[in-house]
């Protein structure tokens, strides 16, 4: 779970960070979003960053790890790599945004069995749009660890475009985030 993001299009100042903030439900933002994980993955690794603490703190109780990473700041690849670098999975990484409290556990589901199954890369998609969280085998580790620490993953799914296995997601909650405040406002998943 990517973690480290300073939310800035959700609160410029960064008074409200968004990963902490309730839902309607009064769970926190990235509580929600690792809570839909849980039930598809073996491991769950949390990459924070700066706000490490308010992100342990919203978490307090979850059968996972919080990791620092230091180099949060460069952006989401140097995010990816150090959760990579900190896991040897036989399988793969399920790799999903904190941001993303509308995530079904079928959906990621879905992710995790498509890489159990073989596929060297998947990602699902609704209503022809690309969502997340995106799968990649454990024989991607090099290329991972590989990735500019500022594009994160984009420009390994577009080289590697033959290799992603497609999965059709029911809802849109493979696309659904919070990025400004209007986005918490009424949330329940679709």
């Amino acid at each position: 779970m990517l973690a480290a993001g300073a939310g800035v299009r959700f609160d410029p100042a960064g008074a409200r960070y968004k990963l902490v903030q309730p839902l309607p439900d009064g769970r926190p933002v990235v509580r929600a979003a690792c809570q839909a994980l849980l039930p598809a993955v073996d491991r769950l690794l949390v990459i924070a960053g700066e706000r490490a603490p308010q992100v342990r703190a919203a978490l307090q109780g979850l059968p996972l790890d919080v990791l620092d990473c230091p180099r949060a700041a460069l952006g989401m690849g140097a995010t990816l790599k150090h959760g990579v670098a900190a896991s040897c999975p036989t399988v793969g990484w399920v790799v999903a945004l904190g941001d993303m409290p509308f995530l079904q556990p079928a959906s990621v589901a879905s992710v995790a069995n498509a890489l159990r199954a073989g596929a060297v890369m998947a990602r699902p998609r609704h209503a022809g749009r690309p969502g997340h969280p995106v799968g990649f085998a454990a024989t991607l580790r090099a290329d991972l660890l590989a990735l500019d620490d500022g594009q994160g993953a984009a420009p390994l799914l577009r080289r590697r475009a033959a290799d992603v296995a497609w999965l059709e997601a029911a809802g849109d909650d493979v696309l659904r985030d919070v990025d400004v405040p209007a986005d918490l406002d009424g949330a329940a998943p679709a």
